[in-house]
């Protein structure tokens, strides 16, 4: 069975099309399976120009390349449970990929499905498959997205859940599990874009109504924001911060629907792990990598992934697919991870672990896209200020910097064990403000879930939610913490905010602790 899994680089990896079945009222039929849970039912897509059109797609476009990743993820799973002596018949690890001409509106990472043949029998098929809406063309920058949720859930198995009960999105700060699953997702749509090259560019849009939209703003910088490494600045205050007297919700819902960003301000490092629009930066920047793509392992290492090849793994495997194979050996390394760190921490410690002569390449790579911000708040700073100097062309100011030099020093430290790579992170303080009800979606108008705020995170509009912080309070504990790096404890703060203040926050600290994690839907 495992031999049976395998598949060469150099083939095509197909994708079963399958149509819902629809019941009188076109509504798409379900059933009990006997694990228990209810399923759709679906049936091989039959002939037809659209079927053989997206047929085409998959095999043609960087849809293709994410379905080789796929099955090398899930062969590397299978050889594990091989060595282990697991039972190693699970249908999930040897199926092919699913892709059903979805009736719902949107893209989804699913598992499980009832498959109806001609004459009516139906047999369970506990496997994933990517839900997508599809016309006339394959959007394969969604395909690979939801693709890359299966990819990384057969990798590191089930993440734990956050803590944020905000919508996420690519502007947008929440936690830390759900970021890693949403940022590596995301950050094959920048790279479906690059490798479809008759696309515009993106940033290149009909009108500027195109972007009013929510979604389509947020869509935007997926690709163009990934690029340019927007996400790590800090965001303006929204100018309703200003009103008298302040909507709070309108505050809250203007700051993080914004796709404006400070050039010369970071985020902190806790808010950049707990950012989607980053952690897809950080996936973006180091499969692109050249030195990470072209450093080549050992022959045995390729072996769970392709296996009875004599050729040299150069003839083989693509330099694309070596860098994402590195890096699945250290996602496993992530199965069953605790809440100590965020996930993108782990993951680039343990391919450092796994691969010690690329630890300077991959420790230099994240330290370079997060401005060192979740190491020292001495480089951090420093490359600020330089940002600042270089900006309005102070050049004297600009050749005096010492951030260069600083962050060489920094990357030596990390490499050599002397400084952890979040070092500059501190503890997560999550709150919850039960007074401050959001909705799961900035379109719905029903507002049922409390606010859960991370004091080491928050933004002014977050703060401003808790009843006793005005904007100028508000500020001055933004202030203290981006002096310091982070909060130690909630009495941190004892200086900046009254007696009555800090009980209210010991109390919303006290009832969090009661609160179960998120589970998004």
């Amino acid at each position: 069975m495992f031999a049976s899994a395998i598949a060469s680089a150099q083939s095509i990896v197909p994708c079963e099309i399958v149509v819902p079945v629809l019941d009188s009222n076109h509504n798409v039929v379900a059933a009990s399976a006997p694990d228990g849970h209810t399923y759709p039912v679906f049936q091989i897509g039959p002939q037809s120009k659209l079927v053989d059109g997206i047929r085409h797609a998959l095999e043609t476009s960087f849809a293709q390349e994410t379905l080789r990743l796929d099955r090398y993820a899930r062969n590397l799973i299978l050889a594990k449970r091989t060595q282990a002596h697991v039972a190693e018949n699970e249908e999930w690890l040897t199926s092919p990929m699913y892709l059903p001409t979805s009736t719902e509106e949107g893209g989804f990472a699913r598992f499980g499905f009832w498959l109806q043949d001609s004459a009516g029998k139906r047999r369970p098929v506990l496997a994933g498959y990517v839900d997508l809406v599809i016309t006339d063309d394959l959007n394969d920058g969604i395909f690979s997205h939801e693709l890359g949720h299966l990819i990384l859930r057969a990798l590191t198995g089930s993440l734990p859940d956050g803590e944020s009960r905000k919508m996420h999105q690519s502007m947008t700060v929440t936690d830390y599990p759900t970021v890693f699953d949403e940022g590596y997702a995301e950050h094959f749509e920048p790279l479906a874009w690059d490798f479809d090259a008759p696309k515009p560019e993106p940033g290149i849009v009909a009108t500027d109504f195109d972007l009013f939209w929510l979604s389509a703003a947020d869509g935007q910088l997926r690709k163009d924001g990934v690029k340019r490494n927007l996400f790590i600045h800090r965001k303006p205050l929204p100018e309703s911060a200003f009103d008298e007297p302040v909507d709070l919700y309108r505050l809250f819902a203007d700051a993080d629907t914004s796709t404006a960003f400070l050039p010369t301000t970071l985020k902190n490092g806790q808010q950049m792990m707990a950012s989607e629009g980053v952690i897809s930066t950080l996936f973006y920047r180091l499969v692109k990598e050249d030195q990470l793509r072209n450093h080549y392992r050992e022959p045995s290492f390729y072996r769970p992934f392709l296996r009875n090849d004599s050729n040299p793994p150069e003839k083989v495997i693509t330099p694309a697919e070596n860098v994402n194979l590195k890096l699945f050996a250290a996602m496993t390394e992530l199965r069953g991870i605790q809440r100590q760190q965020p996930p993108m921490i782990s993951l680039v410690e343990h391919y450092a672990k796994l691969f010690p002569d690329e630890a300077k390449r991959i420790h230099g790579g994240f330290i370079a896209a997060t401005w060192g911000a979740t190491v020292s708040q001495q480089l951090a700073s420093e490359l600020e200020r330089a940002a600042e100097d270089g900006g309005r062309g102070d050049i004297n100011a600009f050749r005096r910097d010492t951030a260069s030099s600083l962050f060489e020093s920094t990357i030596a430290e990390v490499t050599d064990g002397k400084l952890e790579l979040d070092a500059n992170l501190g503890p997560e303080l999550w709150i919850v403000n039960s007074d401050f009800k959001i909705a799961s979606a900035m379109w719905v108008t029903d507002r049922q879930l409390p606010l859960t705020i991370n004091l080491n995170a928050a933004t002014e509009p977050e703060l401003m939610t808790i009843g006793g912080i005005d904007l100028a309070t508000a500020r001055k504990i933004v202030k203290m913490r981006n002096g310091q790096g982070f909060f130690r404890s909630l009495d941190d703060r004892q200086a900046v905010v009254s007696p009555e203040v800090m009980r209210k926050l010991k109390s919303m600290s006290e009832e969090m602790k009661g609160l179960p994690p998120y589970q998004r839907g």
